[in-house]
């Protein structure tokens, strides 16, 4: 058996605010709330009324929403023109539509040793 992620799908919906850290192994798309820490090895996907008020982890991100934390990124991530990140973003691609808001630090990850 491979060793790639699942094509399992969580899915945030609009009306819901979770208060807490979310740990998964596969997708997720936010429409809702998150208080808490987002942690993936799969692929996030942020609506453009999605809020995480926490760090985030992922193996990549598609970002419309708003983020108030560190984001930590071992793929692309992809701050789209309606999103608002107000912390540091480590990544490997990083690629930012004009609209796109951003304070903090940019990092990108060397794998150099």
């Amino acid at each position: 058996m491979n060793n790639q992620s699942t094509n399992s799908q969580t899915i945030i919906a609009e009306d819901v605010q979770i208060d807490g850290d979310i740990m998964l192994s596969g997708n997720i798309t936010i429409y809702g709330e998150i208080r808490g820490a987002v942690s993936t090895d799969g692929a996030i996907q942020l609506a453009k009324n999605g809020k995480i008020f926490g760090d985030v982890k992922s193996s990549s991100i598609q970002m419309n929403g708003y983020i108030e934390g560190d984001m930590f990124i071992d793929g692309t991530a992809e701050l789209l023109s309606n999103c608002e990140l107000v912390g540091n973003l480590q990544y490997r691609v990083l690629n930012i539509q004009d609209g796109a808001q951003f304070s903090g630090r940019c990092e990108i990850i060397n794998d150099e040793e």
